[in-house]
Parts: C-alpha cells; sequence; structure tokens
C-alpha cells in the first residue's frame, strides 16, 4: 500500500514539475505580448501575474511540439520566474529574415490550418538632419551642410529596427560587438553593397560619413537579413515613398514653423491612409530656448521586400503613442 501512494505521489510530483519548469520543445527569441493575458505557474492556473501588451518577454518553450497551447515565458531574471501563457496571447519573434518569425495561433485559412509568418514587428526611425546637427555640429555629416543638400529638406535614415529592442547583434561576434559598442565604427567591416545602394545610401543616410552605416547594420541589419544588401535596399525603399509624400511636404512647407504631432500623424492619414498616423511617434529636443523635432519613430510591419509598400507595412505596424506634442521645423544651418 505504502508503495502505490508513494508511486502515486511522485507520478503528481513529476506531472507538477513538467507543468510549472520543463517545456518540451525549447524555443529562442521573444514573445511580444498583445493582450493581459495571465501567465501562471501551471498550464492549468487561472491565477497569476497579467503580461503588459506590447511587452516582450523571453521565451522559454512551448508545451509540445504539435498543435501547442501554451509558451513558458521568463516574467523575471531567473528561472523562478517562467510562467505558463496561451499561445495566442502574444507572437514569436527571433529574428526579422521572415524565415523563423510566426504568430502563434493565426491560422492560414487553409484546410490544413498551417501556421502562417506573420508580421514582423520593425521600427523605422528618421531624423530631421538640420535639428540633429544643431546638437551635434561636429559630426562629420554636419559641417558642411547647406541649403542645397538632400537632407536639408528630406528626411534621412536614421535605422531600421527589428523588434523588440533587444533584438540586436545576430550571430555577431563579441569583437565586432565590442568595437561596435566602443563606437570604434570605422574599424567595422566593409559593407557589400551594389553600387546604387552605396550611392543612394551617402544621400539618404548623411550619418555614413561618420560609419553610421556600419555601426546599423551590426547591431540591427543582422537581426533583419542576411545581408546588408537587402537590409539597406529594403529601408530606401520605404524612405523613397516617405520623402515623396504630404508629409515631407509638411516638413518642408513649415520650416521654421512649429508643427504639432497631430498635424504631423494628419499628414500621414493623409498620405498612406486611415490609422497609419498612430503608428508614428515624434520625438523632440530642447535647444535653448527652442523645443526642436528631430526625430519620427515609424512602427511597421515586415517583411518590406517588394512588393510591400510604405502604407502597406504601415497598415501592418503596431500602435504607439504620439510622443512630444509637436516642435520647430528647424532649418538647415546652426540657429
Amino acid at each position: 500500500m505504502k508503495r502505490i501512494i508513494l508511486l502515486a505521489s511522485f507520478a503528481a510530483a513529476l506531472t507538477i514539475f513538467n507543468d510549472t519548469a520543463w517545456a518540451s520543445v525549447k524555443l529562442e527569441g521573444w514573445l511580444i505580448a498583445q493582450e493581459a493575458c495571465i501567465a501562471s505557474k501551471s498550464l492549468r492556473g487561472s491565477s497569476g501575474e497579467e503580461l503588459e501588451p506590447g511587452r516582450a518577454y523571453v521565451l522559454r518553450g512551448q508545451n509540445r511540439t504539435d498543435d501547442p497551447s501554451h509558451y513558458l515565458v521568463r516574467l523575471g531574471e531567473s528561472g523562478n520566474s517562467d510562467r505558463w501563457v496561451r499561445i495566442d496571447c502574444g507572437f514569436h519573434v527571433v529574428r526579422a529574415d521572415g524565415k523563423t518569425i510566426g504568430e502563434a495561433g493565426e491560422d492560414s485559412g487553409t484546410d490544413g490550418g498551417d501556421v502562417i509568418a506573420r508580421k514582423i514587428p520593425l521600427l523605422l526611425a528618421v531624423s530631421w538632419q538640420p535639428a540633429f546637427c544643431e546638437t551635434r555640429p561636429r559630426q562629420r555629416e554636419c559641417r558642411n551642410q547647406h541649403e542645397g543638400r538632400f537632407d536639408a529638406s528630406h528626411f534621412t535614415l536614421h535605422g531600421l529596427w527589428p523588434q523588440p529592442r533587444e533584438n540586436v547583434y545576430c550571430d555577431v561576434s563579441a569583437r565586432l560587438k565590442r568595437d561596435d559598442k566602443d563606437r570604434r565604427w570605422d574599424w567595422l567591416p566593409l559593407l557589400d553593397l551594389e553600387a546604387s545602394t552605396r550611392n543612394e545610401l551617402k544621400k539618404v543616410m548623411p550619418g555614413t560619413a561618420s560609419f553610421l552605416h556600419r555601426h546599423e547594420w551590426v547591431k540591427h541589419g543582422t537581426c533583419y537579413s542576411e545581408d546588408p544588401e537587402t537590409y539597406y535596399r529594403d529601408s530606401l525603399r520605404m524612405m523613397a515613398q516617405l520623402n515623396g509624400s504630404e508629409v515631407q511636404e509638411l516638413f518642408v512647407a513649415n520650416v521654421g514653423q512649429n508643427v504639432s504631432a497631430k498635424a504631423i500623424r494628419d499628414a500621414f492619414e493623409a498620405a498612406f491612409g486611415q490609422g497609419s498616423g498612430k503608428r508614428v511617434q515624434v520625438t523632440c529636443r530642447d535647444d535653448g530656448n527652442r523645443r526642436l523635432i528631430t526625430e519620427l519613430k515609424i512602427h511597421l510591419g515586415g517583411p518590406l521586400a517588394e512588393p510591400t509598400s510604405f502604407a502597406d507595412a504601415l497598415r501592418a505596424g503596431e500602435k504607439t503613442a504620439q510622443g512630444c506634442s509637436g516642435g520647430i521645423v528647424d532649418p538647415v544651418g546652426l540657429q
């Protein structure tokens, strides 16, 4: 009788162990929460901590290979914080090349119910270069800025960043990572780009003079694609459509004037469709007595390969707060 009780107790303990601390299928990457789902110690648990929508959680695994129902995520620093959440609470992000990204629980519409690849969360950071140069006049790209140059009247490329923000330095050596973090960007390898891409990049990303393009590739681009040509070709396609829109016209028409975040978001709505303005966050910086618009952070959903348009990518992007309420569109030259 004692043996039966002991065996039953062992089986119960093993079930609890499997239910709380072990995932039959290990996973890498992050879970980006879309709902305030309950994260429980047990697969069958109904109480626990709520996930924060929009936040990325380290993903530890899933409960089974075929037709999984739950992800195991890490809420804190240690394994003691591992919790189970429903698989439809968010989507799995590993890298942004379209090969290892998928949304849990999204059906393709086929009879087989296959899980299909879903939007890749991306953030396109674009600068208003005159405002950038106000605070960094010694940067190489700022020393010879003038009215006739492209960046005096167009948005410039800061970077295309796969999300979540922890998704950086994919398959990058420790040495390159160290050089990048120490801002020895001129030590980073030359990028293998086609001549047309390289020439366009020099125009749209003035920071290439300070080797910004090498930094952006090593830190962010390696998590987007397998080669820098794809990363920058897709980035430049998005920039060309933004700079050919009512948003760029709004900024040029108001150089030296204050523009509200609402007006900027409205311009996105007019140019790229309903809801697109809610994917844009405005960044400002105080410069003495002025508040300058320095950057727009635009949330897109990838992949961005053709024929994906900027409007398509915006519709697939995550909604975001507006950021600052507005600021001055800085004219070229130090004010």
